[in-house]
């Protein structure tokens, strides 16, 4: 009975240390960025990833939060042709029969992980255009320290849902919780229970731009 204790325990510290070098190795993690510019920015009332902020599109400065990404990819379901004139590569939200178009962000980050080169993706939405220039770094490393598949950030207040790194291994589940119907983030998100990341420091980084009123003085 001991015997086959030990050889258990042995074996499940060996497919540990498996799905550690698999997933997070010993070096950065190799991560896709992705860029969310699917929604209609009604609000706005024009493309807010196109509007010029601080000299640039506001996508740009939001891409300035991608440092060390491996590809970076938009998201977008119109402008395909103005994202693509700034040098991005765009794709559309994925058809998935009876999911509907338009479902929400949660749409184009299924989509995303479709379309990444990368097991790993970080996300953020086009209208936080003062992103940290080290968003990437902090998120890869904070995964790879906690072992976690699945990481956002906490301003101080809450958690910024659209501001995530996630693995590939969640994709059934997000397929599954949209084929139910339901389109909350945050309530996806809680069922995987992300690890949350401390930018309280950095709150103001994450802050949305959804409308003129919001817009820096």
């Amino acid at each position: 009975m001991t015997v086959k204790v030990i050889r258990s325990t042995l074996q499940g510290q060996a497919v540990g240390k498996l799905m550690y070098v698999q997933c997070w190795g010993n070096e950065m993690l190799k991560v896709t960025g992705v860029i969310l510019c699917g929604g209609q920015s009604s609000r706005m009332g024009q493309d807010k990833g196109l509007m010029e902020f601080d000299g640039e599109a506001m996508v740009s400065q939001v891409a300035k939060g991608f440092n060390g990404a491996e590809q970076l990819l938009l998201n977008c379901n119109q402008h395909q042709t103005e994202y693509a004139a700034l040098g991005f590569q765009t794709f559309r939200d994925h058809e998935y029969g009876d999911i509907e178009p338009h479902a929400g962000p949660l749409l184009g980050i299924l989509s995303a992980m479709e379309e990444a080169a990368n097991d790993w993706l970080l996300f953020s939405p086009c209208d936080t255009p003062e992103l940290p220039s080290d968003y990437l770094s902090v998120m890869a490393q904070h995964a790879s320290d906690q072992l976690a598949f699945a990481c956002v950030v906490f301003d101080g207040t809450r958690q910024q849902h659209l501001h995530v790194l996630l693995h590939k291994k969640y994709k059934e589940s997000l397929m599954m919780y949209l084929l139910s119907g339901r389109r909350r983030t945050s309530e996806w998100l809680a069922s995987i229970h992300p690890v949350e990341v401390d930018f309280s420091k950095q709150a103001l980084c994450f802050a949305n731009i959804n409308s003129m009123a919001d817009w820096p003085a």
